[in-house]
């Protein structure tokens, strides 16, 4: 009878044992997903950062005084490109009519004013300058006149430039084709401007009082004609 006893505590024991185990078991494999989780490092919240439009890198628009300052600078090249393009063929006009002029040299000249010849062109040999006091050649012809009388243009031509010297005073020289000018010196009153064309017994301006150079000869007209730059006698021309 004892030892049926102690066989079946013996055999409950075991079984104990055996439930106690299987139970560890058990437990362990539920357990390790939950200490897994619990042990698995719970990544750190971050913020998420939406820019805002302040933070956006979008180019601020230009000022309205940038935008007006832009457009009038571009309207004003614009606008300078446009003027230029006029003066071009104004320059191209002048150079066309100063190349269709022609000059007859049979025709000659017009005599600008009435009046004697002071001092006769001379460019081979010295002649004397009263004024001056010395002898020395002279590449125009000094034609004697009254301050005030009006000088006519000796021939048709385009004017080609007015300027001032000391010894002619005011200067003006006409082109008559060619390769011809006339310049016309110790004038006042001018009545035409660079660039005009004039007719043949045009009044282009009165006669001046005589420069310095000029003073003991008294009033008078500077009277020159030019070929390819070259001087020429203007006898050889008036008529």
């Amino acid at each position: 009878m004892m030892k049926k006893e102690k066989g079946f505590y013996i055999s409950l024991l075991s079984g104990i044992v055996c439930i106690a185990v299987v139970g560890a078991i058990c437990m362990n494999l539920f357990a390790k997903p939950e200490q897994k989780e619990k042990n698995v490092p719970i990544a750190e919240e971050t913020e998420l950062v939406v820019p805002t439009p302040a933070a956006a890198t979008v180019e601020p628009a230009p000022k309205a005084e940038e935008k007006s300052t832009k457009e009038a600078s571009s309207k004003n090249v614009k606008s300078e490109v446009k003027e230029e393009k006029p003066r071009k063929k104004e320059t191209m006009k002048k150079v066309s009519a100063e190349d269709k002029l022609h000059f007859d040299q049979e025709t000659g000249l017009l005599w600008p004013v009435e009046g004697d010849v002071l001092i006769e062109y001379s460019a081979d040999k010295v002649v004397f300058f009263p004024t001056l006091s010395q002898y020395k050649t002279n590449p125009a012809m000094i034609i004697g006149s009254e301050v005030g009388e009006s000088v006519k243009a000796s021939a048709a031509g385009i004017v080609k430039s007015i300027n001032k010297s000391d010894e002619t005073g005011r200067t003006v020289t006409v082109a008559i084709g060619d390769d011809f000018q006339v310049i016309y010196g110790q004038l006042k009153d001018v009545t035409v401007e660079e660039g005009d064309s004039v007719s043949e017994g045009q009044v282009i301006g009165k006669i001046a009082k005589p420069t310095k150079y000029y003073s003991v000869e008294g009033a008078n007209l500077y009277y020159q004609v030019k070929q390819k730059d070259e001087t020429v006698n203007p006898l050889v021309f008036l008529r």
